[in-house]
């Protein structure tokens, strides 16, 4: 597995959800035969994903600021895609939003990078709008564990 040496583009890649969690939180368990991910159809755009940590602050009375490094947060990741009831994929959003379970996301790019990432589903809200726009959806997703990335072979 080679790392990439330029910037690629995020055109072409796909997300796909499913109920299933890997045996274990790898590329392995992700991986497995055995996991079965439904694409979310006409994905628009997605907010970043990733480790993001506070900066603590402590602040003696006497003497500089002292600043330590806190736990990380795996963020949340706004997923918006055009409204189509009838795709099984945004139906599985729907129903993970109204499920207390984790479930796994898939992000797959056009290079053949995977993402793979530990979600709970928080959000599932139709857009307002105006004359001409588009209907879309926006689900919210709670990034839970540290997103696993597999490189193309």
């Amino acid at each position: 597995m080679v790392a990439r040496t330029n910037v690629a583009s995020l055109t072409d890649t796909k997300y796909a959800i499913s109920a299933q969690l890997p045996a274990t939180y790898d590329a392995a368990g992700y991986g497995a035969s055995g996991m079965t991910y439904t694409t979310i159809a006409k994905v628009e755009s997605s907010t970043p994903h990733g480790s993001k940590r506070p900066i603590n602050q402590f602040k003696p009375i006497s003497g500089p600021v002292e600043k330590s490094k806190g736990s990380p947060d795996y963020g949340n990741m706004d997923l918006v895609f055009g409204d189509v009831p009838s795709d099984a994929g945004q139906a599985l959003v729907k129903a993970a939003e109204a499920s207390p379970n984790h479930y796994s996301l898939q992000i797959t790019y056009s290079d053949g990078e995977v993402h793979y990432l530990d979600i709970l589903v928080a959000s599932f809200e139709y857009s307002g709008g105006a004359e001409g726009a588009n209907r879309t959806v926006t689900a919210q997703s709670g990034v839970c564990r540290a997103p696993v990335v597999v490189l193309p072979a």
